[in-house]
């Protein structure tokens, strides 16, 4: 089975290197390669990432003969240990890929010897780093920009036109202050979702599919390739300062530059950011379509990798290693081993630092929890604070209220006081008047008791009286009638 070897310094931390490395060797694993990563370091949780990916992960103690292998990828000037340690077993076999992926970087710098003599291939990450190892002697005949290309799980096609900005994505192991208090502003004042990948948030693998649920991006570097093939606007910003909103008229002149905000070194603050990407979103969306369409080939890392592995099967002149090469071979490694012993005491204390790190954002976190905690109760206490006013207010109200309610009490009980020998003496003439209506009753109850034998009487005399009217009213009517009878009897003789 064909094999290839990646080395590189470190396996730990998620970086730039070391992302590179990781999907150079899942793309050779997704064109049937056996792979094997060596480093100097290796480390969480670069190491857990690798552990079920079907990769073997090895340190350069366990020396592997990189001229068993069909093709090796060399970073950081690993190599150069293991060629010194197998030197006897020199073919033109292998097939040599050498990357370089910074220009500042010092292990990123081209190899004294190891490399010159056997690269068949050389990459950088830009036109930047391709342009400062000219100076130092670039092969340009065999090298090429590697324009920090992405694999094909990225490369996706979005409909922004409709989307609002709502969810932001923050790439960033070195984020500057402007940034993190911009990502504040947004989130507070415009409610935006910020997602925060790298030392100061979440560490963890950028996966496509955050590139595709953000609707921005702010980031630099590796993580502006994957944002521009997912077809997703962004906002080039980092601790060298930015460009802001990539443009179809300034993106070339970053990418230059690996996207890194050394293209022009501009810094502003966090309110200038702030403005410029709520302002200058629409135009983002608009123009990351015309950037995808322009650099879409050149931005396919599987495409570099077959065309290296094509490289590979074709026969090239023999190459011979003398006694001098191997001299300068065997000065280097010794070279590199004092490097690797450095940098593995600086990863041993860069796992330290990570850890606090990490235990500072924990705490950073609970900060802004707490903040957040005490601005609630901050609130309610000023809102208490307004109803203590009030009531203190009302209290006062209420006091003066009962001071009068007092004074008016006392007066009131002056009064009263002489009211009550009023009713006292009420009481004492109440009591001679119940005296005397007793009495007056006991009188009348007498008076009933004699009324009532007169009432008798009284009736008694009433019968007689209705029988003598009676008698009376028969007696009239009778004479009555014979006076009238004798008058008429007169009056008719009179007449005759």
């Amino acid at each position: 089975m064909l094999k290839v070897l990646i080395c590189t310094n470190h396996m730990a931390n998620i970086g730039g290197s070391e992302i590179v490395a990781l999907e150079i060797a899942e793309c050779f694993k997704k064109n049937n390669y056996l792979v094997d990563i060596v480093a100097n370091y290796i480390g969480s949780p670069v190491a857990d990432i690798v552990k079920n990916s079907g990769i073997n992960l090895l340190t350069t103690d366990a020396l592997p003969d990189p001229f068993s292998y069909d093709i090796v990828w060399a970073q950081h000037q690993v190599l150069p240990i293991l060629v010194d340690r197998y030197i006897d077993n020199f073919n033109n076999n292998t097939y040599f890929v050498f990357a370089h992926l910074s220009p500042y970087e010092h292990l990123e710098t081209l190899g004294l010897y190891t490399e010159r003599l056997l690269a068949n291939k050389i990459f950088t990450n830009s036109k930047e780093t391709f342009y400062h190892l000219c100076n130092l002697g670039l092969p340009v005949e065999i090298s090429d920009v590697l324009f920090n290309a992405s694999p094909s799980e990225f490369y996706q096609e979005k409909n922004t036109k409709e989307q609002p900005l709502k969810n932001i994505l923050l790439v960033s192991n070195h984020p500057p202050e402007e940034i993190l208090d911009a990502i504040e502003i947004l989130k507070k004042e415009y409610s935006l979702n910020v997602m925060n990948i790298g030392v100061r948030g979440n560490i963890e693998r950028l996966t496509p599919v955050m590139i595709e649920n953000a609707n921005a991006v702010i980031t630099i570097g590796k993580t502006v390739q994957y944002a521009i093939v997912g077809d997703t606007p962004v906002y080039c910003y980092d601790h060298f300062g930015g460009i802001g909103w990539l443009s179809a008229t300034n993106y070339k002149k970053a990418e230059e530059f690996n996207y890194s905000g050394r293209c022009c070194l501009r810094k502003i603050s966090a309110r200038e950011i702030v403005e410029e990407i709520i302002v200058g979103y629409e135009k983002a969306k608009e123009d990351i379509h015309q950037i995808r369409h322009e650099v879409l080939s050149k931005y396919c890392l599987d495409s570099y990798i077959i065309t290296i592995i094509k490289a590979s099967k074709e026969k090239y002149n023999s190459r011979f290693i003398d006694l001098e090469d191997r001299q300068k071979i065997r000065s280097e490694s010794e070279i590199v081993k004092s490097i690797k012993q450095y940098y593995n005491a600086y990863n041993e204390l860069s796992v330290y630092h990570n850890g606090l790190l990490m235990k500072l954002n924990d705490l950073s976190s609970k900060n802004e929890q707490l903040i957040s905690e005490n601005s609630i109760v901050l609130d309610k206490f000023n809102k208490l604070t307004i109803t203590h006013n009030e009531l203190v207010l009302k209290f006062s109200e209420v006091t003066s209220t009962i001071n009068s309610l007092s004074a008016h009490n006392n007066h009131l009980l002056s009064d009263n006081s002489i009211n009550l020998e009023k009713y006292n003496e009420l009481i004492l003439r109440f009591d001679e008047v119940t005296s005397t209506i007793n009495s007056l009753l006991i009188h009348n109850n007498h008076l009933l008791s004699e009324n009532s034998v007169n009432l008798e009487k009284y009736n008694a005399l009433l019968n007689s009286y209705n029988k003598l009217e009676n008698r009376y009213l028969k007696y009239k009517n009778t004479f009555f009638k014979k006076l009238a009878r004798r008058i008429k009897r007169i009056y008719n003789k009179n007449v005759d």
